[in-house]
């Protein structure tokens, strides 16, 4: 992971990342599970991952490696008013991120890295620009009418 969470704005400020996944949840990060926002009186403050200020008007972060399911997921990014994140900050940023369990999935990933198939299988594994670490699986199935990729 390399800092696949990340912003234009000012520098100099204090932003912050929230993730969401498909059906609208929140990460609690302390929690590190998807939940309704406001769950158990939680707020902004149990939500927000901050952003380092890289200069230069970019704030990047990791994405959580404790998020470990493959989906679509939601990137918000607030502006920080007070000393702690609140409801009422000001939404700067988002964006959405294939997220593999592993890795960020892009079109680049996927047509520049290192991908291997197995000619027995049909299964081919697609790897990160480091050529070892596994993004993506895909297992085609052959049927009489059909084909089936199943990505995992």
């Amino acid at each position: 992971m390399a800092n696949e969470i990340y912003a234009n704005y000012s520098s100099g400020e204090t932003l912050y990342a929230v993730i969401r996944n498909r059906q609208g949840n929140v990460w609690c990060v302390s929690g590190q599970v998807f939940e309704v926002w406001g769950t158990g009186g939680r707020d902004a403050d149990d939500y927000d991952i901050a952003l380092t200020d890289k200069g230069g008007a970019r704030y990047v972060v990791d994405f959580p490696a404790a998020i470990t399911n493959a989906g679509r997921y939601g990137i918000q990014v607030f502006l920080q008013a007070g000393v702690n994140p609140a409801d009422s900050d000001q939404l700067v940023a988002g964006r959405e991120i294939f997220w593999s369990g592993r890795g960020e999935l892009t079109a680049e990933k996927l047509l520049a890295d290192k991908a291997v198939q197995d000619k027995s299988s049909g299964e081919i594994k697609y790897y990160d620009d480091d050529g070892q670490t596994l993004i993506l699986t895909i297992t085609p199935a052959d049927g009489e009418s059909s084909i089936t990729r199943t990505p995992s």
